[in-house]
């Protein structure tokens, strides 16, 4: 529970701001914080080492550098540490939602089932990494509003489980295993038994080994074995494995991962985390914890509009600037506030102090909130000022106004001319104006020299303290920072609203970057820019006695009330038909289903199903009955009605008016032309009788199947995969093992592309590389088509429209941008030319070998590697200058480049590194290659660079001398990318990314966290952002100063092979194996561009008054 932080806690932790306590324990204190770009973090501070010993320092570092390799999946990420402070603390993650033991509830089925998962894949992601939690508990298990997450890892061993003086570990004795109690160290089998007994607390509500002394805990731990007969069956196995006395016995936590999830023994570790993370995430709590932005946005707006103008004065009044020009707090008396102040402090009381003198109460609100960020930051050299005046002042007062404590000569110019010309936001008080006034009259009696200066001065302080002749420049300085803070406040919502209304999302995110370009702004159009849907629509019939489907086409919406069925057009808003007189008033509406052609509607309500012609609206049919205690849903399969009533299904084929009745518990499809039914099992039409299946599938198992719109194939969707299989073969022709459980499959129009629906939308490609699209669903989605005009899906009331990109089916083996993104090079299997931007440049013949290509620095030549040869080429004037061999490779090199193209020839990289003269082909140098070269790079002017594994230095390789001091890496890095003017290096480690500084060796932010492996990175032409692809189709871009990612992630439409920025870095550019490109805007100015033309219309003056009714309207597309 969250506590007030005391006076004896810290303001702030290095760059960190604290709000409030999480908790306390004998060893530190965990406190919520924020970071300088209003980012809540946990930071978890230990109380300072009286004893100063460097070996618990060391240990701590260990522990630390350990945690960060764990994987982020249903774990808070770490994200830094600073373990040389006065009081070490780590920094992760913040989980919103209370833990474990506080949510006081008891946890049963699936609900409990998922909670075990997730804590499952934490501790495999923890283990993974070579960590052992030690410390699992209900108090370290938070429910986040995206499933549960494992806290408060890695670094238990170093201070909270340290042996006490009796022997005992301190720690939370009812969750330690019986090994540790005998003296054994915890290893991955101790958190295998605190995972048993967390899960039997969330199924009973009671710590599973109690007792009134700690001795009689012991005693249970060692030889009690808990009753589990509340368990599942599946469950109460594996927790009773897990409690096993015996460490050996117990199973590791990837094999309870496995069991919970899969069966499939050969499932890849970090697919199995993503799998265990997505079960885990299905399990969500409703949480109450707003950040500190939206407490002070509702009591900024419970003023009134002249109150609100006191609140940057009272804020002003209570932070400074030291001389050193550090951002810190301060007191200020009551008589310092300007009238008025007292019903700000009282609307703000939450996060300010009551009584005299005033103090924040929550530091972080500094960093928090936008608007005091741009005050602070409008007035950030005035506030040093300000601190010189005050101080001066009270010093003044308290030693009886002398003379000698007035501001002189510099110091009395410097104050004059804040307070007279630059001063806003801040009302000086009557000592503060005395102060001035005095020493402006003491200057005037002493020098006539400085006469002139000060009394021009003093004069301007005077007018501006009366008649408030800079009202005007001050004014405009407030607007300036009301549209900072504005900006970030509608970047906010449009992240809110985009999910349910993609193009008011867009709108916002543009209105929020006209405003001003805030970080936010840009971070808010790259979402809308980015985002797969282009269009939502809303049935205007929004009440609960409502049922809708969507057509096959998705052209349509109908909406079905008790008396009229309304169909509307997708795409303009407009009702296009309908009809009256369904005569269904008083009846409870289940369901509706139109079938494929779009000529019967299927309506169920309580008491049965019906069928009405919609041109005519007239019934039609059989009406079947339905009991009102029991399910029932309805679909169209093919012309045929559906309907499952729980217990079973029935058929029913219009035409002919025959119904089948199958004993089927899972779902059923039935073939385009109505011969047979396919499900857990195959079945004649309308017969019922039972066919032979499909070679492989599994008789009765649970599956979703459908088919393709012609017939010829059938797909059953599982677990974890999806089958097709041939119609006339009964064979399997494709599978698809990316499928996301729980997904209805229906097909597109060309048979070669399914959607999977539910959660989440995903787009399938019956390819090697299947995925072209996933997208989060809002609400769960009940029906989803792939038209004429794009994907469409439908979510409750609303209907979603999605754009699926370009697909090309030319696979490549080489692909590739120039550095500025201005030329792309490709060459498909088995061609006889490399593609340059659709230009061929011809091979001397068809290359056995899979072919490379390199770009020098400005794009002006390709060299085209092909098995041991090398060609390069003028590509302005179209004509090959040299052709080279490659160096011989006879050990094991990294897999970083051969070939890379300098202006005075070609380097080539073997055993060494050898310059060829292009033209010609003459050998220059030859230099041995350093055995431990991670990557390398070629300089501005030609050197090669490199980035040495011994040293961790970055090398000229010829001359072997180091340039610049060790980069602080963890250790060896998987990947490696060079900023173009070498003053970043980029690392990639498994599942993060990190930058550092080669001037200081230091590392630029935090880690770019990722949780896949990453393909391909580039930095912009600045230096200024990152941007890193993903092995999961997405990408994320990194503002490198801010050391923090802009935006969300982005989705691909391939797994990009080649990533580059435009020159001005304004855009970002990916291209994929399959030739699939993406063109993504980063900056403000072509971002703004490409989000209003997606949106296609500007803000209506009724949605601008909605979201900004403060200000007059203006058109922001």
């Amino acid at each position: 529970m969250k506590t007030a932080l005391t006076d004896a806690d810290p303001r702030q932790l290095g760059d960190y701001w604290l709000a409030s306590r999480l908790g306390v324990g004998g060893q530190g204190v965990v406190y919520e914080a924020y970071d300088s770009s209003g980012t809540r973090v946990a930071i978890k501070a230990w109380h300072p080492d009286p004893a100063n010993r460097p070996e618990v320092r060391d240990r701590l570092t260990k522990e630390v550098v350990s945690a960060q390799r764990v994987a982020s999946f249903c774990t808070a990420r770490v994200l830094g540490a600073d373990l040389e402070a006065e009081r070490p603390y780590i920094v992760s993650e913040y989980v919103e939602g209370p833990s474990l033991r506080a949510a006081d509830r008891v946890f049963g089925g699936d609900d409990l089932h998922r909670l075990a998962t997730a804590i499952a894949t934490a501790l495999t992601a923890i283990h993974d990494a070579g960590v052992v939690h030690r410390d699992l508990k209900p108090d370290n298990v938070l429910l986040g509003p995206d499933g549960p997450r494992v806290i408060d890892f890695g670094v238990a061993r170093t201070l909270d489980m340290s042996l006490t003086s009796t022997g005992i570990v301190a720690g939370t004795p009812s969750y330690m295993a019986p090994e540790v109690y005998s003296g054994q160290r915890a290893g991955t089998a101790a958190d295998v038994f605190a995972w048993g007994a967390v899960v039997l607390f969330a199924a009973t509500g009671k710590d599973p080994f109690t007792a009134e002394a700690l001795g009689a805990v012991m005693h249970r731990v060692l030889s009690h074995d808990p009753d589990l007969a509340v368990l599942p069956a599946p469950l109460r196995t594996l927790v009773g494995a897990a409690l096993a006395k015996d460490p050996d016995r117990r199973p590791p936590a990837r094999d309870l991962l496995l069991a919970l999830i899969s069966g499939d023994l050969g499932l890849q570790t970090a697919h199995l985390l993503e799998r265990g993370a997505g079960e885990g995430a299905r399990l969500t709590e409703a949480v109450r914890d707003p950040v500190l932005e939206v407490l002070a946005e509702d009591a900024f707006a419970a003023l009134s509009p002249a109150e609100r103008e006191l609140v940057p004065e009272v804020f002003l009044r209570l932070v400074t600037v030291t001389e050193a020009g550090q951002l810190t707090l301060r007191q200020a008396r009551r008589a310092e506030f300007p009238e008025g102040a007292d019903r700000v402090l009282k609307a703000f009381a939450y996060v300010v102090s009551d009584g005299d003198p005033v103090r924040l109460t929550r530091p972080a609100l500094l960093p928090a909130w936008p608007w005091l960020r741009a005050w602070v930051a409008a007035n950030r050299d005035g506030l040093a000022v300000h601190r010189r005046i005050w101080t001066a002042a009270e010093r003044w007062q308290e030693q009886g106004r002398r003379e000698a404590d007035l501001f002189q000569g510099s110091s009395l110019d410097d104050a004059l001319r804040w307070a007279a010309a630059e001063r806003r936001n801040i009302t000086l008080t009557p000592d503060e104006r005395d102060f001035l006034a005095a020493g402006a009259a003491l200057t005037r009696r002493r020098s006539r020299r400085s006469r002139l200066v000060s009394i021009t001065l003093a004069v301007l302080l005077s007018l501006a303290l009366v008649a408030g002749l800079m009202l005007v420049r001050q004014s405009a300085m407030l607007a300036g920072q009301r549209d900072v803070a504005e900006s970030a406040r509608l970047a906010g919502v449009a992240g809110e609203v985009r999910g349910k209304d993609p193009v008011l999302g867009m709108l916002l995110s543009a209105a929020a970057g006209r405003l001003a370009p805030t970080d936010e702004a840009r971070s808010a159009l790259l979402a809308s820019a980015a985002h797969h849907a282009t269009r939502s629509f809303r049935d205007p019939d929004t009440g609960p006695a409502t049922a809708r489907t969507l057509s096959a086409d998705g052209r349509s919406l109908i909406s079905v009330g008790p008396d009229e069925v309304k169909v509307w057009d997708v795409g303009t808003g407009r009702r296009t038909g309908g009809f009256t007189g369904l005569g269904l008033t008083g009846k409870r509406l289940r369901q509706a289903a139109i079938s494929p052609d779009g000529r019967l509607l299927a309506v169920a309500d309580h008491t049965g199903v019906g069928l009405w012609e919609m041109a005519t609206g007239r019934r039609t049919g059989y009406r079947v009955p339905a009991d009102e205690n029991f399910d029932l849903t309805i679909s169209f399969s093919g012309r045929h009605l559906v309907a499952d009533f729980g217990q079973g299904k029935m058929i029913y084929d219009p035409e002919s008016g025959k119904t089948t009745s199958l004993a089927a518990l899972t779902d059923v499809a039935v073939h385009p032309k109505g011969g047979y039914a396919v499900g857990a099992e195959v079945w004649a039409l309308p017969s019922g009788e039972t066919l032979p299946g499909f070679e492989g599938a599994c008789g009765g198992c649970a599956s979703i199947p459908a088919f393709s719109p012609d017939g010829a194939l059938p797909a059953l969707a599982m677990e974890d995969e999806l089958v097709v299989y041939d119609t006339r073969t009964r064979k399997k022709v494709h599978t698809l093992q990316e499928w996301d459980t729980g997904t209805t499959p229906v097909f597109g129009r060309d048979s070669r592309t399914l959607i999977g629906y539910g959660d989440q939308i995903t787009v399938y490609r019956l390819t090697d590389d299947p995925v072209l699209l996933r997208h989060p669903a809002e609400e769960p989605a009940t029906a989803a088509a792939l038209g004429p005009e794009g994907l469409r899906y439908l979510a409750d009331d609303t209907v979603v429209t999605l754009e699926t990109g370009y697909v090309r089916s030319e696979t490549m083996d080489d692909i590739g941008f120039s550095p500025d993104g201005r030329v792309l090079a490709t060459h498909a299997e088995d061609s006889a030319a490399v593609m340059v931007n659709g230009r061929p440049v011809e091979l001397a013949e068809p290359s056995a070998f899979e072919i490379k290509t390199a770009f020098s620095r400005d794009g002006g030549r390709l060299a085209i590697e092909a098995g041991e040869q090398v060609t390069v080429w003028d590509l302005a004037a179209g004509k090959e200058l040299a052709r080279v061999p490659l160096p011989e490779i006879t050990g094991l090199v990294p897999d970083s480049p051969k070939v890379l193209p300098v202006p005075q020839g070609v380097w080539l990289a073997g055993d060494d590194f050898v310059l060829r003269e292009v033209p010609g082909g003459r050998l220059l140098k030859q230099v041995p290659r350093p055995p431990r070269l991670l990557d390398w790079a070629v300089a501005a002017d030609g050197r090669l660079v490199g980035l040495d594994g011994d040293t961790l230095r970055l090398i000229d390789v010829v001359a072997g001398k180091p340039l610049g001091p060790p980069l602080s890496l963890p250790g060896v890095a998987r990947e490696i990318w060079f900023s173009g003017d070498l003053k970043l290096v980029a690392a990639g480690f498994s599942g993060k990314v990190g930058i550092w500084d080669t001037a200081t060796g230091r590392q630029v932010g935090t880690w770019a966290r990722a949780g896949y492996e990453s393909s391909t990175a580039a930095f912009s032409h600045d230096g200024r952002l990152f941007a890193l692809a993903l092995d999961d189709r997405s990408m994320v871009v990194w503002d490198v100063r801010q050391g923090r990612q802009v935006g969300p992630v982005v989705e691909l439409p391939d797994s990009a092979y080649s990533i580059a920025f435009t020159p001005g870095s304004r855009e970002v550019l990916t291209v994929g194996r399959a030739g699939r490109a993406s063109r993504l805007p980063v900056a403000v100015e072509p971002l703004l561009k490409a989000v209003c033309a997606r949106a296609g219309r500007a803000l209506t003056e009724a949605e601008w008054v909605r979201y900004l009714p403060d200000r007059p309207y203006e058109k922001s597309c």
